[in-house]
């Protein structure tokens, strides 16, 4: 899934939980709306989803555009047909990165500016904050005890500031005003307490999240009208929480140390949690209305969790087979080819498919055979081709019809002129014959002879242990193409993560073919371009199956 529309799911989802939020402010825990936006981030942040028919995209009856079998498809064809493409990942593990287009310029530009801007914020605070003084006294000792962490606790105050405020996440610090009436007992409970929840709930980790997201979706405004509403989430909460905790009949004491510490306007602070730093009358309001929780309330939150979730954070579900195809190629465990796709071959679950039904055996005329053991029914196809080897039709042929294809094929061998060479071994003699006329005349001679008239390729093979290393660097140079932009078939796409797991995950089912005995070439004539792949096992097979008398 692309970084638009990532950015645009998770516009969608803000909507909705902006409209939930202004209806069931006051109706539900103010925890729920934290967790709300904890998930809108976590799909502004993970590049992909997981289809639901719940979904409103599937509601809508919209087709799901980053389906995993479209993203092995695409992925698949960009490796198998490198030498058209703009981006290419060859086997030699060069990698033609593409050049960066000026959306993606411009999007890098904002987002370091939007992070030097949080950074340089952050920076200007802490270091006025290092500047703050420890506070002794017995009342303050005594909280510290009664409100111990597996994390150190500590509380100093400043002269930089106007109301209390936390910072620091491994070592949180609550920071109280120079000022600070120290003997008000009363009114320091509160604001400690609260500040201790912040503590309690690693919302300094929150804030930071959020301050990500906003710096990689900086061109999005939803995303910054959640930056605003999750951050008044955030107070709303911890008021509801110490609320609670004191008691219901403490509202209105609350209240006015809240409003007795509302900030006098300061800089921005980033990643501090300030006591008083909301729009005050939505926390008074938020306040006064505050009612002990019940079990309608919380039924009513899990419903709106769960019911966001599953509708707006999830993608479209496919409800057709064609939704969710593409094409492949012939071999054991094959690699799409986008000649097979015009075809009209379909590629599913791993599995080859033609009109609806599995393909279980393929001649193809360029030499290419394929089978396939999973079906027990299924179709044999005959993929015709015409002097320059292109397609011409795709037949549905017998099984008969496919063994004397394939009987033709292990004896046949292929040379420089394009011409075909057939041949048999008579039994009288035990000499091997070859015809170079499709079979009007032949000619006996020697494996030695055949050689040196038609010098067999020069194949250099993959070992498993070169395939892996190759491998474990073609990792890293496809991780790094992510977000990446190229073209073909005159259309431009982009690299996705989606794509390189699933390109990636083909590569490791040839690592495993190798293992296995498989033969994968390396270079063929010293040209890496081109690759051969056969499994021993089964041309030794074929190779007995097919030698016939001829008298």
């Amino acid at each position: 899934m692309s970084l638009l529309k990532m950015s645009f799911a998770g516009a969608v989802m803000i909507l909705a939980i902006t409209v939930i939020r202004a209806l069931t402010i006051n109706r539900v825990p103010k925890k729920t709306f934290s967790v709300l936006w904890l998930t809108a981030v976590i799909r502004l942040m993970i590049p992909f989803s997981l289809p639901s028919v719940t979904s409103i995209y599937s509601l809508l009856g919209q087709k799901a555009p980053n389906s995993a079998a479209n993203n092995i498809a695409n992925g698949m064809l960009l490796a198998a047909a490198a030498q058209e493409q703009a981006v290419s990942v060859a086997h030699t593990g060069a990698v033609d990165v593409p050049k960066v287009s000026p959306l993606m310029l411009v999007w890098i530009v904002g987002f370091i500016g939007c992070a030097a801007f949080f950074i340089t914020a952050y920076i200007r605070c802490y270091r006025e904050f290092q500047m703050s003084l420890p506070v002794e006294n017995e009342f303050l000792n005594n909280w510290l005890q009664t409100h111990k962490l597996s994390r150190t606790v500590s509380v100093r105050q400043s002269d930089r500031i106007s109301s209390p405020l936390t910072f620091g996440l491994f070592k949180p610090i609550i920071l109280m005003p120079k000022g600070t009436d120290w003997e008000n007992e009363n009114t320091l409970k509160y604001v400690l307490e609260h500040e201790f929840v912040h503590i309690q709930r690693f919302d300094t980790l929150f804030k930071l999240l959020l301050t990500a997201v906003v710096c990689v979706h900086w061109f999005n405004p939803m995303v910054w009208i959640m930056y605003t509403l999750a951050n008044r989430d955030i107070e709303l909460s911890c008021d509801e929480t110490v609320i609670n905790r004191f008691g219901s009949d403490t509202r209105a004491a609350y209240a006015r140390v809240l409003i007795s510490m509302e900030e006098i306007k300061s800089g921005f602070m980033p990643l501090c949690n300030n006591f008083s730093k909301n729009t005050i009358e939505e926390r008074i309001t938020a306040i006064m209305k505050t009612r002990k929780t019940t079990v309608l309330s919380l039924v009513l939150a899990v419903v709106l969790v769960a019911g966001t979730v599953t509708v707006f954070a999830t993608s479209a579900k496919n409800t057709t087979n064609n939704t969710a195809e593409s094409t492949a190629t012939e071999g054991g465990d094959f690699e799409p080819n986008r000649e097979y796709i015009s075809a009209g071959l379909t590629y599913k679950n791993n599995e080859l498919y033609y009109q609806g039904k599995p393909v279980i055996r393929i001649y193809d005329d360029n030499g290419g055979i394929y089978m396939n053991d999973s079906f027990t029914d299924g179709v044999s196809l005959n993929i015709k081709r015409d002097s320059k080897n292109k397609i011409t039709d795709v037949a549905i042929i017998s099984k008969e019809q496919f063994s004397e294809l394939a009987d033709k094929y292990m004896n046949t061998k292929t040379v420089t002129d394009d011409s075909t060479v057939m041949s048999y071994i008579n039994p009288d003699d035990g000499k091997t014959y070859y015809s170079f006329d499709n079979g009007k005349t032949f000619e006996a001679m020697t494996a030695e002879e055949y050689d040196a008239r038609f010098p067999s390729p020069n194949v250099e093979w993959w070992t498993y242990e070169e395939y892996k290393a190759w491998l474990e660097n073609e990792k890293i140079q496809l991780q790094s193409m992510v977000g990446d932009s190229g073209i073909i078939n005159g259309k431009e796409f982009v690299w996705t993560q989606e794509k390189v797991d699933e390109t990636i995950a083909e590569y490791e089912k040839i690592l495993q073919d190798i293992k296995n005995g498989m033969m994968y070439s390396k270079s063929i004539d010293g040209e890496d371009n081109m690759a051969m792949f056969y499994n021993p096992a089964d041309i030794e097979t074929s190779t007995s199956d097919s030698m016939e008398t001829v008298n």
